[in-house]
């Protein structure tokens, strides 16, 4: 084992006990060891530590440039740490067409929050074409991996008719999936969405209900 990489795993150990302030800041002093010497994962988590300036002092700016380290690297968590800064020009310039980037190559490797975001940005046309299909698709895939934020953004747009007619059937469950995934508010869309369907739509997803 390279010593960037014997720095990083006793570092993760430090931040995985229940670390006081000094271990935090041993940890966060090797992670940047690793990460200066070109350690990707390090440069994420130290990018996190200095985020929300745990056992460092905090730096949004620091931040990002240690996760555009590890975004350059191909660090599926650095690309969407950066894409997420980048959206919100938190350490930096906003630049909403950067960040739908690399939300992309995120989500091209099953990274759930960049499958989210990206799915956002597609629908509503945000730093690039709106496409609504492929929005709802990349949402899809979200559900498939277990995300329940993406099971419930495709309960909202099917009920609002977002790109497509609106269906309140397929709604019901795509709320129902989200319920299933852990949302904790599914279950009031689930109980709006019967107030205004139909005696036969209800019948439709009765059978699901429990």
């Amino acid at each position: 084992m390279d010593l960037k990489q014997s720095q990083y795993r006793d570092a993760c150990t430090l931040l995985d006990g229940d670390a006081d302030g000094e271990s935090v800041e041993k940890a966060a002093a090797l992670l940047r060891r690793a990460a200066d010497d070109g350690h990707a994962e390090a440069a994420n988590v130290f990018g996190t530590l200095l985020q929300h300036g745990r056992g460092v002092r905090r730096d949004d700016s620091a931040a990002r440039a240690y996760f555009r380290q590890a975004a350059e690297a191909g660090l599926a968590h650095g690309e969407y740490n950066l894409g997420f800064m980048c959206l919100y020009g938190v350490g930096g310039e906003q630049r909403a067409d950067e960040a739908r980037g690399w939300f992309l190559r995120a989500a091209d490797k099953g990274q759930t929050g960049a499958i989210n975001h990206l799915g956002a940005m597609l629908m509503a046309g945000d730093g690039g074409p709106r496409d609504t299909d492929a929005g709802r698709d990349w949402w899809g895939k979200g559900a498939d991996l277990g995300d329940n934020r993406c099971a419930f953004n495709l309960g909202v747009v099917t009920a609002g008719g977002h790109g497509e007619e609106p269906d309140f059937i397929a709604a019901w469950n795509w709320f129902n999936r989200a319920k299933t995934l852990g949302s904790e508010t599914a279950q009031g869309e689930i109980s709006r969405l019967e107030r205004v369907m139909s005696t036969g739509e209800k019948e439709a997803v009765m059978g699901k209900a429990n």
